[in-house]
């Protein structure tokens, strides 16, 4: 009896884990989207 508890907590504990993983993951997903402005340096023209 102890061991089907066991493993159902165990089982429980796996699940949250791969569901935490999921909606962290869809969650930097959607921040990966907006825009975020950036500089670019120029290039210096050298003697050509």
């Amino acid at each position: 009896m102890a061991q089907v508890l066991l493993n159902s907590i165990a089982a429980l504990l796996v699940t949250a884990a791969f569901l935490g993983t999921v909606l962290a993951a869809l969650r930097n997903e959607t921040q990966a989207m907006q825009r975020v402005p950036v500089r670019i340096r120029q290039r210096r023209q050298g003697n050509r």
